[in-house]
């Protein structure tokens, strides 16, 4: 069952990739503070899934890219293997300005149905990608990030997957660094 959990939740961040830098709450804005642009631009960002309770990490790193655009909008796009070819959207969302820590949402779109394959559990099949399986749906990725300098971020936060009833079947928690494209 802890293997379960783990892969789970790994996967669960795998999309979040998607990855990523996000935080939810009413104070998200559609339109950016950002004065001078400083987060505005493509970053390449490794995220680290990480057991909620104890912070330790659960698998390994998955890379992904984020888009932040000039107004306030942001795109994402996940690697990593725990989704099948075509079954996760790339992820659109928000992000806004607070004092020195950046706040950001996104969603994206879980086009169909998985079983899970995972070791130790019957019907585990090592020559497939090792994935805690996913409904239709949605998830949810929020992250705050702070800019470490002008080339760099660090950020914490959650996910959340959905059925398309609504209904919530996982969340996770994860970090994540990030190094601006230049």
């Amino acid at each position: 069952m802890k293997t379960l959990n783990v892969f789970a939740r790994s996967a669960a961040v795998v999309s979040l990739a998607g990855t990523i830098l996000m935080s939810s709450g009413s104070s998200l804005m559609a339109v950016s503070e950002d004065p001078g642009n400083a987060l505005t631009g493509t970053w390449s960002v490794q995220v680290t899934l990480r057991d909620c309770t104890t912070g330790a990490p659960m698998g390994p790193v998955v890379n992904s890219l984020v888009t932040f655009h000039k107004g306030g909008t942001l795109s994402e796009s996940a690697g990593g293997t725990g989704f099948a070819v075509g079954q996760r959207s790339a992820g659109h969302g928000i992000w806004s300005q607070k004092s020195r820590q950046y706040r950001q949402k996104f969603i994206a779109l879980i086009n169909f149905d998985t079983p899970a394959n995972l070791p130790g559990t019957p019907g585990f099949d090592p020559t497939k990608p090792i994935s805690p399986g996913f409904f239709a749906g949605w998830q949810t990725v929020t992250h705050t990030a702070e800019l470490v300098d002008s080339n760099n971020l660090e950020s914490e936060g959650t996910n959340a997957f959905y059925k398309t009833d609504g209904t919530v079947y996982r969340t996770g928690c994860s970090t994540a660094v990030a190094e601006r494209f230049r």
